[in-house]
């Protein structure tokens, strides 16, 4: 707790909205303490190997390069929306994620229920949903899409993704 007051002249920053104050502190209580043997630092991220940054994401998330991707694919995404939408009439659907099984393709992941010999699947893909919003004469319509596929331990596959 304490005192907000003017910063002095040389420290005030016009980039940020509270740029002109500061808080003089009078007593400050400890909430949660670092711990003394953190993974990485955040500065020395480019020399950390992607293994360690992907175990401690919460700190990979922090560096400014990873804070930027997640905020330009934001953006982008934001911008096909609005691309889509409002400049050529697009509706934006969504499809469940759990389906029943499908013949084909990859390997599924298989969902149990509380019910004996009750499964359901995670999709794929929206094929299907999107074939049916054909036959029923929606015929512009996008869909940002996570899909699940069950590619087992490869190192080079992603069991979940967006289409």
């Amino acid at each position: 707790s304490g005192q907000v007051v003017r910063r002095p002249d040389k420290d005030i920053n016009p980039d940020l909205p509270t740029g002109t104050v500061e808080v003089m502190a009078d007593s400050v209580v400890v909430l949660n303490e670092c711990r003394k043997d953190v993974p990485f630092i955040i500065r020395d991220y480019h020399t950390v190997n992607e293994r360690t940054r992907l175990e401690y994401r919460y700190l990979d998330i922090r560096h400014p390069r990873m804070q930027s991707i997640l905020r330009l694919r934001s953006q982008v995404v934001n911008k096909m929306r609005q691309f889509l939408s409002e400049e050529y009439g697009f509706v934006e659907v969504e499809t469940p994620t759990l389906f029943k099984a499908t013949p084909g393709g990859a390997k599924e992941f298989v969902v149990p229920t509380e019910f004996k010999d009750c499964f359901y699947n995670l999709v794929q893909s929206p094929q299907q949903f999107k074939q049916l919003l054909m036959i029923g004469a929606i015929d512009r319509y996008f869909q940002i899409a996570r899909c699940y596929r069950n590619e087992g331990t490869k190192p080079d596959r992603q069991p979940e993704f967006t289409q």
